[in-house]
């Protein structure tokens, strides 16, 4: 390291955090962009999981649904196939949103397989089309089929049944593998080969893809790839749910699309369904099996409140009514889907704000799952900081709140507490400065591929104000001459390479820098317990969302306990101006001058608005 830059090191982030404590919130920093609903709708999408294909019984049932307010679209729908088209004709007419299934819908992930849409498939679902009504086709956890089905016997042989002897040598690949055929020597091979896989399968549903991704983290390129909705999946097994959301709201904000997100009852062996638990069989099923009502609910909401066009809660046709033919009747777990979406209506969630924008490089491949770049490639140590930095820096917190004899909770892995709320989006560096300047800090984050039009992009969004965050290592790979382009430009700050106290290995940047970031940016301050925040900003004034993520201890096969002592006690401070403040669940309000404090009960959400 030179001289220069080391003393570059000593004496720009103690000067630049005096600036920021000085200044207060930044002046004129813009919003990222709005959420995206879809096309030709004028509201956020609550959706049904499954309909029936029979058009009388599809009318009863959303007749139903309609007197219920319980749902505004379907998730999936029918088939796209010709003979759904009874079906399609009568969602022509009813106008809502509609995810279809894939042709032949079991072997969706097979690349080359029999999965795609005939002429005469496509000609069903454009009576979709000629009544304006947003469709797309999904593709299902593609990511997990990539890395970790491809390579399976069992599944595949499940999957092509009895035509297994006749095409296994064209559809499973080798385990040492993760997928890939070859096995990529480096991550532009293996994103070229993901690549082809992911437009094989755009190409085959006729350009409707919605991808839907759990495991992986792979939202941002399914964005970059042409998909019309960025989805995920989450609850079910799966990990990383805060992460996930920044990963998706980061690439639909980066490339213009609407996201959704699906919310699983699995859990372990166990789905949630209608009916009495029952533990008999390898999966258990009923009400009480399956993730918790409470982790549902603050899924929805969560996801509703951070910007998603649409929550699906998978499996709720099983689970919502208490029948699967009318006379319809709601379960618990309905009539509370019900409550849900008629306060998502009235209430305007705003926008999401989220000061910090994280850029990783385009050949990065994050995966949280497998724990290796691009499912296959051992993490660096750049890529440890990135994946320290999502799920320990950002989407955690130091403490939780402690439950009565410490029961073990395998459902407290879903949501966590944070530490600065959910602050960050997640993009690529594929992104424009245009866009990128609508963030007022931007931070690198890994090992980064300088090429000239990114570094003439970052100049941009610091020629409009955004500052720059980055490590010694970035200045060194972009060598002197775009270095002093990028710093000639605006503000760049280089802060050394420290520990992360709780993992001992290299930060992406430090907590007490992160600390400052949020300090300096939000407008509402929270202190107290430890929950899980986010903030908006609506017409109103500004929204902060507070979950209590703790006091509710749920296995997939047992029923849900809670202990009412886990409160959280929670003060929030506003750092703009304000008049007064109202709790959305509750009607509790505050004025001006008076504590804003408020108890929240263990595994619920509260939302306060603070009205200019």
């Amino acid at each position: 390291m030179s001289p220069r830059l080391r003393f570059l090191l000593m004496v720009w982030p103690l000067a630049l955090a005096l600036r920021l404590l000085a200044a207060g919130p930044l002046p004129g920093a813009g919003d990222p962009p709005s959420p995206r609903l879809f096309p030709g709708t004028r509201e956020f999408q609550f959706s049904l999981y499954a309909c029936p294909s029979d058009p009388e019984a599809l009318e009863s049932l959303v007749g139903f649904l309609r007197a219920k307010h319980l749902a505004s679209a379907f998730d999936p729908g029918p088939a796209a196939v010709a003979a759904s088209r009874p079906a399609l004709a009568y969602l022509s007419r009813l106008g809502w949103p509609v995810i279809l299934y894939p042709p032949d819908g079991g072997r969706m992930q097979l690349q080359g397989g029999t999965s795609v849409l005939g002429a005469a498939d496509e000609d069903a679902v454009r009576l979709l089309d000629g009544a304006g009504v947003f469709n797309a086709i999904q593709l299902g956890e593609w990511g997990y089929h990539f890395h970790r089905l491809r390579p399976d016997t069992n599944w595949m042989r499940s999957v092509l049944g009895a035509d297994f002897d006749a095409r296994k040598d064209r559809f499973l690949k080798e385990a040492a593998g993760a997928g890939y055929d070859p096995v990529p020597r480096d991550r532009r091979e293996a994103y070229e080969q993901l690549r082809e896989y992911f437009l094989w399968h755009r190409q085959a549903k006729g350009g409707r893809l919605i991808s839907v991704t759990g495991h992986s983290h792979y939202e941002s390129y399914a964005a970059e790839w042409g998909a019309a909705v960025v989805g995920l999946e989450v609850g079910e097994n799966i990990g990383f749910t805060q992460s996930k959301f920044a990963f998706a709201r980061g690439a639909a904000r980066q490339w213009n699309l609407p996201w959704t997100v699906q919310v699983s009852p699995w859990f372990g062996n166990a789905v949630t369904t209608r009916g009495p638990l029952d533990t008999r069989g390898d999966t258990a099923t009923g009400l009480d099996a399956g993730h918790s009502l409470s982790l549902c609910l603050r899924l929805w909401r969560h996801a509703w409140f951070a910007g998603a066009a649409m929550v699906t809660p998978e499996n709720s046709f099983n689970s919502f009514f208490a029948a699967d033919g009318p006379p319809w009747s709601l379960t618990p777990h309905g009539e509370a889907a019900a409550e849900a979406f008629r306060f998502f209506r009235s209430h305007d969630r705003g926008n999401p704000y989220t000061p910090l924008l994280v850029v990783l490089d385009r050949l990065a491949g994050h995966n949280g799952y497998q724990g290796k770049a691009w499912g296959v490639f051992p993490r660096s140590v750049a890529d440890q900081e990135t994946a320290d930095l999502f799920e320990d820096q950002l989407f955690s917190a130091d403490r939780r709140l402690p439950v009565p004899g410490n029961p073990p909770n395998p459902e407290a892995g879903y949501l966590h507490p944070t530490r600065h709320g959910e602050i960050a989006d997640v993009v690529l560096s594929t992104a424009t400065g245009a866009f990128m300047s609508r963030y007022p800090v931007i931070l690198l984050s890994g090992d980064m591929e300088f090429r000239p039009a990114f570094v003439s992009e970052l100049r941009t969004a610091l020629e409009s104000g955004s500052r720059l965050l980055v490590l010694p290592r970035h200045v060194e790979a972009l060598g002197a001459a775009a270095w002093e382009r990028l710093r000639s430009a605006g503000s760049v700050e280089v802060f050394p390479s420290v520990p992360n106290p709780r993992t001992g290995r290299p930060a992406a940047i430090s907590d007490g820098r992160l600390a400052e970031v949020a300090a300096t940016l939000l407008p509402i301050s929270v202190q107290g317990d430890p929950v899980q925040f986010a903030i908006n900003r609506n017409p109103a004034g500004w929204v902060v969302e507070l979950v209590n993520n703790d006091g509710v201890v749920k296995s997939g096969r047992t029923p849900a306990r809670v202990f009412p002592e886990a409160v959280a006690k929670v003060a929030l401070s506003a750092r703009v101006p304000w008049r007064g403040a109202r709790e959305w669940l509750t009607a509790q309000s505050w004025t001006n001058g008076a504590p804003v404090v408020l108890d929240i009960p263990p595994g619920e959400s509260r939302f306060v608005e603070f009205i200019r």
